[in-house]
């Protein structure tokens, strides 16, 4: 059975003597993510060409406004729903959360399983937001309470789950508080817009265009799924079961080239501690 979710909220400050620029660490995480976790370089490549160059009285139009880096980023991170895709991804969450190796499953997953196999501790923890099987699981990600919740949650913020940009932005800032015990920031929202930004400058458009929007889906909804799952499962969880999620989470920052424990975050972004 799932539960409302309660995603970053107000909690105590952090008085940070930032080492490096916000700007520097996000380039450093970037350069050390495998292309498998780095789902905010993941688009369409769609170029917009114009059917004639003349009005209907023949004189020539004024030729289009260039259009922007970030409004070109924005629009290659940004995926078009697909009904088989989202079956596909909640299938391989089921099987994998139900105790099945991830052998095909979206790249996500296999990181996870490289330390956190199917039955171990934290595996079972996420599972125990949504059943006791592979089955169960599958229905509760078909009916969607977990995704509409985190959904909701993004558009409070005014973001969608639908941006790889959103997408990843929500996971680093809870992948990191909870891989830090639980600890929040003071302004929530101007956090996950400076880091979003981040995100954003450090982006090679020519790259983000190089993805399909399959891929887009699969990895915009692997990363919404596992961060709705942890933050549900941190919810519920009693200190010894937070202990293990923590874990789980420090691990997987380290295999993608994270390390929690050597950053902070506050409203200038990650910085080092």
């Amino acid at each position: 059975m799932t539960r409302p979710l309660l995603f970053l909220a107000v909690g105590s400050a952090l008085v940070i003597t930032p080492a490096i620029s916000p700007a520097a660490l996000a380039q450093d995480m970037i350069n050390n993510l495998p292309d498998y976790t780095g789902a905010w370089v993941m688009g369409d490549l769609m170029q917009r060409r114009g059917r004639d160059n003349e009005g209907a009285d023949g004189r020539s139009k004024a030729p289009p406004r260039p259009e922007s880096r970030e409004a070109r980023l924005e629009r290659q991170a940004t995926y078009t729903p697909s009904a088989k895709v989202r079956s596909n991804v909640e299938s391989a969450f089921a099987a994998y959360l139900g105790g099945k190796q991830p052998e095909s499953a979206p790249m996500l997953l296999r990181a996870l399983a490289a330390d956190s196999p199917p039955g171990s501790p934290f595996v079972r923890l996420l599972a125990a937001t949504l059943g006791n099987s592979e089955d169960a699981i599958r229905r509760q990600l078909e009916i969607g309470t977990l995704q509409g919740d985190y959904s909701d949650w993004l558009a409070s913020m005014g973001y969608s789950d639908r941006n790889l940009f959103d997408v990843n932005t929500a996971f680093l800032m809870h992948s990191w508080s909870i891989a830090n015990g639980g600890v929040t920031t003071r302004y929530p929202k101007i956090t996950f817009r400076v880091v979003r930004d981040d995100l954003i400058a450090q982006q090679d458009p020519a790259r983000l265009g190089e993805r399909g929007n399959t891929r887009k889906q699969e990895e915009a909804q692997s990363f919404a799924l596992f961060t709705a799952a942890l933050v549900s499962a941190w919810a519920d969880g009693d200190a010894r079961e937070r202990a293990i999620l923590s874990d789980g989470v420090a691990a997987l920052g380290k295999r993608i080239g994270i390390d929690y424990e050597r950053v902070t975050l506050s409203a200038e972004g990650f910085e080092t501690r």
